[in-house]
């Protein structure tokens, strides 16, 4: 059995970054600190996607659920950073991929960040609270 819930901590961490990004980061004018915040939530996902990826030899919903919340967490924020990295490599010119790169980033910042936090939110608790009653 494993020590820490990656997958709740992920979620948590994500509930963190809006509530900062809502209450401080927005009404301080703070873009670098909510881009490194976006980073490290990104980074969080990736680890519960990883976490959940190495269950995959007993599977259940939750490994699933887990599995896709992480994935839906760390997707924007790589593509932010590929689009960003070859927005740099190209001297500013935005080219059609760094403009895909930078609207599936935007994307999924307002629609699969949030969905993302939710599954991983589900899915951490439901472990959490399986281990309880075991």
């Amino acid at each position: 059995m494993k020590n820490m819930n990656l997958t709740m901590l992920a979620g948590l961490l994500g509930v963190l970054y809006f509530i900062l990004l809502t209450l401080v980061f927005s009404a301080q004018g703070m873009q670098v600190v909510a881009g490194v915040a976006y980073a490290i939530i990104s980074l969080a996902g990736l680890v519960a996607a990883w976490d959940n990826f190495r269950d995959r030899n007993n599977p259940t919903w939750k490994t699933w659920v887990g599995l896709v919340g992480g994935l839906l967490i760390f997707v924007p924020g790589l593509c932010l950073l590929l689009g960003n990295g070859v927005l740099s490599l190209t001297g500013g010119n935005p080219s059609t991929l760094v403009n895909t790169l930078l609207s599936v980033a935007a994307i999924g910042a307002i629609y699969l960040l949030p969905i993302g936090i939710m599954m991983c939110l589900i899915a951490g608790f439901n472990r959490f609270y399986e281990t309880l009653r075991a």
